[in-house]
């Protein structure tokens, strides 16, 4: 009974562990990935954030629809990002991250907080624009791209900087963090 006991308690502390860990790690993501952002370091971004699986959807808005497109890189001088890189700016400052969901309201033009911060439970928004693209647009995906997609609504935080106006979202995976989402939709309020 006590060696149950025992490894009960071990598998505990190991457990504990493991999250302090997976915590830890997304909070050096972050704060890398903000620094590379706020430096222009693109190319230390796609090196070590982005996944050759599952790559990096970059969410915008042409018209009505949210869209997506996959790539392998973050790019500056994509046609799609550019309007985001030479509106926002970057703040890699040292801030502390908070758990908390966050808004933009469009009626306001501003955030229904401000700060540094992230949610647990990421929005279905790749779901919801493969839905979308189906439904109205007789637009298939691909099998693969639907399996990566559930992947990362489900394995993923979220991370809103007001302050700089980033929007992205890390998926764990394989004990490691990968940005997997680039959100340029979250503060178009143009349809």
């Amino acid at each position: 009974m006590k060696k149950i006991l025992a490894l009960a308690c071990l598998l505990l502390l190991t457990t504990a562990a493991l999250a302090q860990s997976k915590q830890q790690k997304f909070e050096q993501a972050v704060s890398e990935i903000m620094t590379y952002l706020a430096k222009d370091d693109l190319v230390s971004v796609n090196k070590k954030y982005i996944h050759p699986t599952l790559e990096l959807f970059v969410v915008y808005r042409m018209g009505v629809p949210d869209i997506f497109y996959r790539t392998t890189t973050l790019e500056k001088d994509s046609v799609y990002s550019a309007p985001y890189f030479y509106t926002a700016t970057l703040k890699a400052k040292k801030r502390q991250l908070k758990l908390s969901a966050v808004a933009f309201d469009c009626d306001k033009e501003q955030w229904s907080k401000n700060g540094f911060f992230y949610e647990k439970n990421v929005p279905p928004l790749l779901s919801n624009i493969v839905a979308f693209l189906r439904d109205y647009e007789s637009v298939a995906t691909p099998q693969m791209t639907l399996d990566i997609i559930r992947t990362i609504e489900s394995h993923s935080y979220k991370v809103v900087d007001t302050e700089s106006n980033v929007v992205f979202y890390l998926t764990w995976t394989n004990n490691e963090w990968y940005l997997t989402v680039f959100d340029l939709v979250s503060m178009d309020c143009s349809a």
